[in-house]
């Protein structure tokens, strides 16, 4: 966690565990402001959501706190606990924790249903908008910049809507967030230096490509869910693990 910033020189700092939590913390954030929303709409299926919610959000901490190399030191257990307001990872733990609280409650039918609903909106939105932010503001990583504070949110929708696509509401909405996250994906690389793009094409250029064309599958009637899921899972994981060069001689 203290490593995320990632400070000159200092290489890779993050694995596929990390990008595995960068696509469940996605997937558990954009599930949980579903579940808020429907929970708001007194939906018929906002305790079913809520419950898909809870086992990711659980998921995804696990995750967290099992990629760290500092887990079973009780200093690191702290660090999880205190917030810092200029750490988007702060942001994103106590998100996710706020959210399971308030998310489980409404599951339990305990306390003010309609304030923990606006809770949970709340505090699912935060965990939601982290993975981007702490991408964003990481300056050290010519290909991390402030599109990614709107792609990444947009990708966590597409994430939860195919994965929970029991529900004919849910596919307008898909192919809505799908579109703009597609839209988003092939503007980014015009958005890089020149050196930098030339990196993101030589070292992920083919499984770049590759999820930008199953994103289109998302507008398919049968296989849309599967695409989009494979589509912003993808691409998650891809600008996690090949933005952590630096380039230009740092």
């Amino acid at each position: 966690m203290t490593e995320f910033y990632g400070l000159p020189n200092a290489g890779e700092f993050w694995h596929w565990t990390n990008a595995l939590h960068f696509v469940l913390v996605g997937l558990a954030g954009g599930v949980a402001l579903l579940a808020a929303y429907l929970h708001l709409k007194r939906h018929e299926e906002a305790r079913r959501y809520t419950l898909w919610a809870l086992a990711l959000i659980a998921l995804d901490l696990f995750v967290l706190w099992a990629e760290s190399p500092a887990r079973f030191r009780f200093t690191h257990v702290w660090l999880f606990l205190s917030f810092h307001p200029q750490s988007p990872i702060g942001w994103g733990a106590w998100g996710l924790a706020l959210s399971f609280l308030t998310g489980g409650l409404l599951f339990l039918g305990k306390g003010p249903q309609r304030a923990l609903a606006w809770a949970f909106l709340l505090f699912s939105l935060v965990a939601l908008a982290y993975p981007g932010m702490a991408l964003a503001v990481n300056l050290n990583r010519p290909l991390w910049n402030a599109l990614l504070a709107g792609l990444f949110p947009l990708t966590a929708l597409v994430l939860a809507l195919a994965a929970l696509l029991g529900s004919p509401w849910a596919r307008e909405p898909l192919r809505l967030f799908a579109g703009a996250s597609l839209l988003l994906t092939a503007l980014y690389p015009l958005t890089l230096a020149p050196e930098a793009r030339g990196h993101l094409l030589e070292e992920g250029g083919f499984p770049f490509l590759l999820f930008l064309l199953l994103g289109l599958g998302a507008f398919q009637e049968r296989l849309g869910p599967w695409m989009g899921l494979l589509s912003a899972a993808g691409l998650r994981a891809l600008l996690v693990l090949v933005g952590q060069w630096q380039g230009f001689g740092l």
